[in-house]
């Protein structure tokens, strides 16, 4: 048994206080006050999921809301949320089409050398080894951040700039960030074919996925010192149309998530009939 719950800021809560503008953005501390609604729970696994959204009050504010699946039914006498429930039983068949909104962390493990698998950002990743490949076959170091090796290539001749970027990819226009904005559309579009393989679905061929919102959400909370790489995690917003293959597998896939940081609004799919 499963519930997906409607959570906003109590009325008096959202005009009377700046908890609003504290709250949005903040997944630390939006998942620590969410815990809050599934008391005597100290010391146990995060078993939810959640979505963070907006809406537009009476008086033109933007303030938060929540989307929520859970296991257990969240208490409802919250002093900061108004809280909307009801059971999560999606009965679907094989064949069912869906349209679907999902927040995700896209990332894959890769082994360097002999050392352990880490995580890469796929969309970071697709940019690194297309560069990797340009600079090589400029003749061109490829150390440093992308920023150093896109200036090495912008120094090219015009001519050979375009020779290369063609050859990397025929129907690419001859721009470099061009064709770095189409390897990380296909790189995210690959990463979620690949779970939609493992998870009940497919997409539709003929309809756009639509892949926004590709940001970076820093967790100060985290941070490992200064010379360490800031905490955080990367999310891409995807919006598109979805065929089940696997009902039960699909269904286990909606109430526990798709991929990494779910305990920070990631992996949550919202799905609805078309």
């Amino acid at each position: 048994m499963s519930y997906l719950s409607r959570i906003s800021l109590l009325p008096q809560i959202g005009e009377q206080s700046q908890l609003a503008r504290l709250l949005m953005g903040n997944q630390y501390g939006m998942h620590r006050l969410l815990w809050d609604l599934f008391p005597g729970r100290d010391g146990e696994a995060r078993d939810f999921l959640f979505r963070e959204e907006q809406y537009t009050d009476g008086r033109g504010r933007k303030l938060p809301l929540f989307y929520l699946v859970s296991p257990r039914e969240p208490q409802t006498d919250s002093p900061l949320f108004q809280i909307d429930s009801k059971l999560y039983q999606p009965d679907l068949n094989a064949g069912d089409r869906l349209a679907f909104m999902l927040r995700a962390n896209p990332v894959i493990s890769r082994k360097n050398g002999g050392q352990r698998s880490r995580s890469h950002d796929v969309a970071m990743d697709a940019q690194h080894q297309c560069l990797t490949q340009l600079c090589q076959q400029a003749g061109v170091s490829t150390e440093g951040p992308k920023r150093a090796r896109i200036k090495r290539l912008d120094a090219l001749p015009a001519s050979q700039l375009q020779t290369l970027i063609q050859g990397y990819h025929p129907a690419v226009p001859a721009s470099l960030s061009a064709l770095l904005k189409l390897q990380q559309q296909q790189a995210l579009q690959q990463w979620l074919l690949q779970r939609g393989e493992r998870n009940g679905f497919q997409l539709d061929e003929g309809s756009h996925l639509q892949q926004t919102a590709c940001r970076w959400n820093a967790l100060p909370e985290k941070d490992r010192g200064k010379n360490r790489r800031q905490a955080g995690f990367t999310s891409v917003d995807f919006e598109g149309v979805l065929t089940v293959t696997e009902p039960e597998a699909f269904t286990t896939m909606l109430k526990q998530g798709l991929g990494k940081a779910r305990a920070f609004g990631c992996g949550l799919m919202m799905v609805r009939r078309i």
